[in-house]
């Protein structure tokens, strides 16, 4: 049985070059009554695109990914509780009124295209005929400071591809996921690699993400030529871009259109897969492959241009991440 992406919603920061379908409220107050209510209203954004009936929606599984789940609230009052992330998982899907299996998934920055994977292989078994995948980050100081302890982060802000890109802008956002029997766009492939040279590196190693790229082409029985998209990772890392960069160029003799959110709304993290991919399909369905945010000048090592393009005419799709402890992932996706 096929899997398929039938409806997304995202609330991430509203930057120049993006539409969320709802903007986040700024940090502060209650941590956990402020992810309750984002929560919520993303809730209600994914069910009045999704089409199902209330009895159909409460029956739904809900896989949720992230990398730092509610470390925030701990930070926010130092006597928190600090309780299994499940808890925190079973807790957002009580603000989506499903009431399925709830599973959690931490792969890094890939965690919810990883709770993505796991979705699809649950409808392809006819375990279920839809699954909801979360992909959470919000507010902590626990990844900002890991993240600036290795030098990674701009000073300023992320450049994807740029010339004069410096590192990494973190960034919140909570993403979510309809994978359905039926849907505009089909789940083709899932490839996942691990850098074992990468576990606690600055940077991927480029043969490892060209790995995953062609493992996802094989699978989903594509030529490289007949991709027209590639949803960077790029996030402005001086030394992360130019390996995929050489992962991109070691492929493709002629890259297709090229674009990357992490300019616009930072890097999301373990929310990256949902978030972005939500960013990128309502982009696509308006015809339209935005402008990559913060990308100015073309670098010549990199020999990548990420600009905005027409959208209209894009039927396939590789969208890539990687994350830290060298986990890579590239998802084929078919527009039906």
């Amino acid at each position: 049985m096929a899997s398929f992406v039938r409806a997304t919603a995202v609330a991430s920061a509203a930057a120049p070059g993006t539409t969320p379908d709802l903007p986040l409220p700024p940090p502060g107050g209650d941590w956990m009554a402020r992810a309750d209510a984002i929560a919520g209203r993303v809730a209600a954004a994914l069910k009045a695109k999704a089409e199902l009936g209330d009895a159909e929606w409460r029956r739904l599984p809900c896989l949720v990914g992230s990398s730092s789940h509610f470390i925030g609230a701990r930070e926010a009052q130092a006597d928190a509780a600090l309780e299994p992330p499940i808890e925190f998982a079973d807790r957002l899907a009580r603000q989506f009124g499903v009431s399925g299996p709830v599973m959690v998934v931490n792969t890094a920055c890939t965690s919810g295209l990883t709770a993505l994977g796991l979705a699809r292989d649950m409808i392809d078994a006819s375990a279920c005929p839809h699954a909801l995948v979360l992909g959470v980050e919000l507010a902590n100081r626990l990844s900002t400071a890991g993240f600036g302890a290795l030098g990674l982060l701009s000073a300023t802000k992320a450049r994807p591809c740029d010339l004069e890109r410096d590192g990494l802008v973190l960034g919140e956002a909570f993403g979510a996921t309809l994978v359905s029997t039926s849907g505009p766009w089909r789940i083709a492939a899932l490839a996942s690699q691990i850098d074992a040279s990468g576990f606690a590196a600055p940077a991927p190693n480029e043969a490892i993400i060209a790995r995953a790229m062609r493992a996802a082409l094989s699978a989903a029985g594509w030529p490289a030529s007949s991709v027209d998209l590639i949803k960077l990772q790029a996030g402005g890392s001086p030394a992360g871009d130019l390996a995929e960069a050489r992962a991109v160029r070691g492929i493709f003799s002629a890259p297709p259109r090229l674009v990357s959110f992490k300019g616009a709304i930072g890097h999301t993290l373990g929310a990256s897969g949902p978030a972005e991919l939500s960013l990128l399909l309502a982009a696509l369905a308006r015809g339209q492959v935005p402008p990559t945010e913060g990308f100015a000048q073309s670098d010549p090592e990199l020999g990548l241009e990420p600009r905005a393009a027409d959208g209209g005419a894009v039927r396939r799709v590789l969208f890539n991440l990687a994350g830290f402890g060298g986990h890579i992932a590239s998802l084929a996706l078919a527009r039906e």
